[in-house]
């Protein structure tokens, strides 16, 4: 029995580092994927006259790619956010949104990027080009969208591993957009989103 306790002693620090030493694990190689979801605001205005929309939104991002080389990620992104009753200023004037109108402006982005990792801090940068859209919904319903514009996301974030692929974490995101209405008699919009966000990344 003594000999069974001292050979399972012996080789439980060579269990814990063939673990540690295992290939990929704490390593940003390979396929990639990460969820974001955070809370944010949404500020949208007109080009050409006194117009904005704007008020607290939520958001949810989705990367999906490939490690080129370590700790350096191509991937592809979709991304949106959506604004529930947003304040309207119209000149001077401000019009509060009401919960009872049941009103919706949505955020859209598609797009190509990349991120960079700083190791062992596990820290990372982003950046990606895409083509976005906004829309207006009321009552569940689509009552008018834009044509595609483009945009920015960039990040930065910092995440901790919980297994030997997967690590979670918090960051920020800015979004910016320039965005068209399809109708030359109107104007295109500026958006700016900003938002803290939470995230799992499997890398």
């Amino acid at each position: 029995m003594r000999l069974t306790s001292f050979l399972v002693l012996m080789l439980l620090p060579t269990s814990a580092a063939l673990a540690e030493d295992k290939p990929g694990r704490h390593t940003h190689d390979g396929f990639y994927l990460r969820g974001q979801f955070g809370l944010g605001y949404l500020h949208s205005k007109a080009t050409d006259v006194d117009l904005v929309v704007k008020g607290a939104a939520g958001s949810l991002n989705l990367e999906l790619g490939y490690a080129v080389i370590n700790n350096f990620i191509l991937y592809g992104k979709l991304s949106g956010a959506s604004a529930s009753n947003p304040d309207i200023r119209v000149g001077g004037t401000t019009h509060e949104g009401d919960p009872d109108d049941d009103v919706s402006v949505i955020y859209a982005a598609m797009g190509v990027g990349a991120a960079y990792y700083l190791m062992p801090a596990n820290v990372y940068f982003s950046g990606a080009v895409v083509v976005n859209q906004l829309s207006a919904s009321h009552e569940g319903t689509l009552e008018g969208e834009s044509e595609a514009g483009v945009g920015l996301h960039l990040g930065v974030g910092k995440e901790w591993w919980v297994s030997g692929n997967w690590g979670i974490g918090v960051g920020a995101e800015l979004a910016l957009g320039r965005i068209r209405t399809g109708d030359r008699s109107r104007d295109n919009w500026d958006v700016t989103h900003v938002a803290l966000v939470f995230s799992a990344t499997y890398n």
